[in-house]
């Protein structure tokens, strides 16, 4: 099985080449892309999907499409894009063509629509040059009717739910509803990367097995994808890579079929074309 991590941010060290944003969220630990290389092979994660790290570097990828690019063998990149700039189109071909990205991780415009001619502009391009988009809106559960719109407005293109709204133990039911809710609609997808960020519990984070259980029930495994949200001193403090990546190969009780959808060929399907 190739696991894949579908949710690593990396950050670089060289920060004249790659400048930071005011006051950006420090990493906490090591999180360049060899960092992550290694903390992968001390894991058996064979392959990566880089996702741009908006609270370091805002709107410049630079760093996720040259960390692409360098690592084709076994990495892509999810870049993320002003919806309210149209030079942006531009950029996300380039990042398709020259540097092998292969997604466009979904905000909303300036005045916190999804359903905007922005987005869809930007979204339409993603689904001609063959992307996947993640939507990203935190916890509000309020966008789910554009979301619904857009997946069934914009024919093909795969949209995976970013932290599946950030699904939390204490209050499930509402997230959990919105996600059976979006199940129905084939081409959108549950990124399980709550269930340290979700949990008021110590690993094993007990709290988040049922939901985490339900959430695969409502989409399949065959659309639920696991990511590892690196660098975890920042993302998941107190819960390590590895432990990230056992809650699901052994705590959960996932069936082998079940591992092999969410820890590989789910991810493997929309983010390398395997």
């Amino acid at each position: 099985m190739i696991v894949v991590d579908a949710h690593p941010h990396i950050y670089s060290p060289d920060t004249e080449r790659y400048p930071t944003i005011p006051d950006p969220l420090d990493p906490g630990e090591p999180a360049a892309t060899e960092d992550l290389g290694q903390r992968m092979d001390e894991n058996g994660v064979e392959r990566a999907v880089f996702i741009q790290t908006t609270t370091y570097y805002r709107w410049d990828n630079r760093y996720v499409m040259d960390s692409t690019r360098a690592n084709r063998e076994w990495a892509t990149g999810v870049v993320t894009l002003d919806p309210d700039d149209p030079s942006e189109l531009e950029v996300l071909e380039t990042a398709v063509r020259d540097y092998g990205v292969r997604g466009l991780r979904g905000k909303e415009d300036a005045s916190g629509r999804l359903a905007s001619p922005g987005v869809y502009r930007l979204w339409t391009k993603a689904r001609d040059l063959g992307m996947v988009v993640n939507c990203f809106v935190g916890a509000d559960l309020e966008r789910v009717p554009e979301i619904e719109k857009t997946a069934s407005d914009i024919e093909g293109l795969p949209i995976v739910i970013d932290h599946c709204f950030m699904l939390h133990a204490s209050r499930e039911a509402e997230t959990l509803a919105a996600l059976e809710r979006l199940s129905a609609l084939p081409n959108v997808y549950a990124k399980l990367t709550c269930g340290q960020t979700g949990s008021d519990e110590p690993y094993p984070h007990s709290d988040m097995h049922g939901p985490l259980k339900r959430v695969i029930g409502y989409f399949g495994p065959e659309r639920c994808v696991w990511g590892s949200c690196f660098p975890n001193a920042l993302w998941t403090p107190g819960t390590s890579y590895a432990q990230n990546l056992t809650l699901f190969t052994e705590e959960l009780g996932l069936t082998e079929a079940e591992q092999e959808a969410v820890l590989s060929t789910t991810a493997l399907g929309l983010w390398f074309g395997d």
